[in-house]
Formats: structure tokens, C-alpha cells, sequence
């Protein structure tokens, strides 16, 4: 991707992600950031989360466990579901993905993010 593209991709993940609630004060909102990026660049890394997109994210951050950067997503996506749900993402795709009760896996929510993205349905909320 050239460089200002990058900066909307970028953009748009972050205005995402707070639309869904989850807290950019939260250091695992960075890791979910770039892990989006990540898989919409190179989905074949969400094959494999751990030895290969929380690997990738791990590097960036300069952190040699995965597992902190899982624990981090996971921390996030745990204080967005206590404190809002996540019901937002059915609104995003206009079916109900999730109850009010569900919680997304890591996986889920960092697919979710990118499909939206790739999908363009970013445009239709403006």
C-alpha cells in the first residue's frame, strides 16, 4: 500500500474500533490496530493468530511473547464486552452477529474489522 493509503486504513480501523467501544486508552487498542492492518495486508496471518499475526504485532511492539499480546487483545475486548457489548458490530454489518450476550474471540473481531474494511462498508456509515 503507498503511504497515504496506509494513513486512511489506519484511520479507519482506529474510528472503528471506537465506534465499537473498545478503549484507545487500552494498550491492547494499538495491538488490535496493527493487527487489522496486518490482516487486511496479509490475511493468510490470521490463519495462525498466535505464531503468526500476534508474532508480526509482537515484533512491531518490541514484545518476544505472543501470548502478551493476545492477553492485551483479549484484556480489551473483555472491558468493551462488561462495559458496552457489542452490539454496535450488528449495526455495522445490518445483521445480528452477536446477542447481547456473545462475545467475539480475538479472531473474530480482528476478521470482523478487516471485512469491513474490505468490504467498504466504512462508506456507508459516513
Amino acid at each position: 500500500m503507498e503511504e497515504f493509503d496506509i494513513k486512511k486504513v489506519r484511520k479507519i480501523i482506529k474510528m472503528t474500533l471506537i465506534k465499537i467501544g473498545i478503549r484507545c486508552d487500552l494498550i491492547g487498542f494499538s495491538y488490535l490496530c496493527y493487527a487489522i492492518e496486518l490482516a487486511i495486508q496479509e490475511p493468510i496471518l490470521c490463519h495462525n493468530l498466535c505464531n503468526g499475526l500476534y508474532a508480526e504485532v509482537g515484533k512491531k511492539f518490541s514484545i518476544d511473547k505472543q501470548c502478551c499480546v493476545e492477553r492485551s487483545i483479549r484484556h480489551a475486548i473483555d472491558i468493551t464486552f462488561n462495559e458496552k457489548s457489542f452490539e454496535e458490530i450488528n449495526k455495522m454489518f445490518g445483521t445480528e452477529l452477536f446477542s447481547i450476550y456473545d462475545k467475539p474471540t480475538a479472531g473474530e473481531l480482528i476478521k470482523l474489522v478487516a471485512e469491513y474494511y474490505n468490504l467498504g462498508l466504512y462508506e456507508q456509515a459516513r
